[in-house]
């Protein structure tokens, strides 16, 4: 028997208030895993979170989903509770582009297809300051992928912006325009403007496609969060989507409030690049759904969590999610901070025969450290819970 049919093999069921009921670990290992995280709460002598959602696949099925402590006052947080997730929006925007590359959808410009290639004159139109000399067109891969050498515009914002304001993407885009493109690759470099460009570049596909959808957020609804039934993820702020009622509170942990209100948060600073809510049990959804064929292709589901980028020394950035790799496991992650929230999405795949193990964590609390320990902690203990080949990192 594998380690995998180890772990489903002996089962219970596992019901307590606020908690779905899941099958797929002993009842040794989910006291194990409920061991991990009530001292990660705990440790550092106070609550790291008012609320922690947590939820656990092994392999696309749910064997562990819990909420901790209370969304907000009264109300116990569980699987289901809302979130903002911040950065984790980008594999959604991601997704949403490769999508589109699947289908061999139109570059409006060019009337060419679609491919990793296409540069940025393909969509917009007076973009010559980002092909400077000695530098190449930006390209979908190179933003999808952070090393298009485009500044950020947070880095760079517009005269007379108001960064603790609203600002439209239609100026986003204007001011994107007059930043030139450093002569040469500086190779990755977190932006968030690349993953704006990519939302735009959506947008201008779907406009001009004759399917009646021009915006980024609804045809990312209409193709990703309805096509995979997440019925607790939208875009922040879109309430009609998800029930209010279940969206966490925003804590700022030990402090009470900010001073002064957090900059470049109001819309559309973070759209297409930490834009979107969703809950702990979603996510495990939408990680099955990645490592499935239900959304995109076999191709483009290899290119997102490919080591096309290097970070660091072990380190590599694919598309939307950060790469790394130990004895035998591949190890697929990202981090999301918000104002007022901080997530963990972490998958980590057993090369040798493809099974694979997600963790979500989502909490409301911002600047929250060692969520992502507390993920790779949990992926440890389901496989020490086995005869899982391989070490865990």
């Amino acid at each position: 028997m594998t380690w995998l049919g180890l772990l489903l093999g002996v089962a219970c069921a596992l019901s307590r208030p606020g908690s779905a009921d899941t099958v797929g670990l002993t009842a040794y290992g989910s006291t194990q895993l409920n061991a991990a995280v009530e001292r990660w709460l705990s440790s550092g002598g106070y609550r790291r979170a008012p609320a922690l959602s947590v939820a656990v696949g092994v392999n696309g099925q749910l064997v562990f989903a819990r909420g901790y402590g209370e969304a907000r006052p009264g109300l116990p947080a569980t699987e289901h509770t809302v979130y903002h997730i911040g950065s984790l929006s980008k594999q959604f925007t991601a997704a949403a582009v490769l999508g589109l590359v699947d289908r061999g959808a139109l570059a409006p410009r060019s009337n060419n297809a679609m491919t990793l290639a296409s540069s940025a004159r393909d969509f917009f139109a007076d973009v010559d300051n980002w092909e400077g000399s000695g530098h190449g067109p930006v390209t979908l891969r190179g933003l999808l992928t952070m090393t298009s050498g485009l500044p950020s515009l947070i880095a760079h914002p517009p005269a007379q912006a108001d960064p603790w304001g609203t600002i439209t993407s239609t100026r986003m885009l204007e001011e994107l325009r007059k930043l030139a493109v450093p002569g040469t690759s500086t190779g990755f470099v977190y932006n968030n403007s690349a993953y704006f460009l990519l939302a735009e570049i959506v947008e201008t596909v779907v406009a001009g496609d004759g399917r009646g959808t021009s915006s980024f957020a609804d045809f990312v609804k209409g193709n990703i969060i309805s096509r995979l039934g997440l019925s607790d993820t939208s875009f922040v702020g879109d309430y009609g989507s998800y029930s209010a009622m279940r969206t966490a509170m925003p804590s700022w942990g030990r402090t009470p409030a900010y001073r002064r209100r957090p900059a470049f948060v109001q819309a559309d600073w973070l759209k297409g690049s930490a834009d979107m809510a969703s809950s702990a049990f979603d996510l495990f959804t939408w990680n099955k759904a990645l490592m499935g064929n239900d959304l995109l292709s076999a191709q483009s589901r290899h290119l997102m969590f490919s080591d096309a980028a290097r970070v660091g020394a072990s380190t590599y950035y694919g598309m939307g999610w950060f790469i790394e790799h130990s004895p035998g496991w591949d190890w697929y992650s990202h981090s999301g901070y918000v104002p007022g929230f901080t997530s963990s999405n972490m998958i980590a795949r057993h090369s040798p025969d493809g099974t694979w193990i997600s963790v979500s964590l989502l909490t409301n609390a911002d600047g929250v450290s060692g969520l992502n320990e507390l993920a790779s902690e949990i992926v440890r203990t389901v496989m020490h819970q086995t005869s899982a080949p391989g070490n865990a990192r």
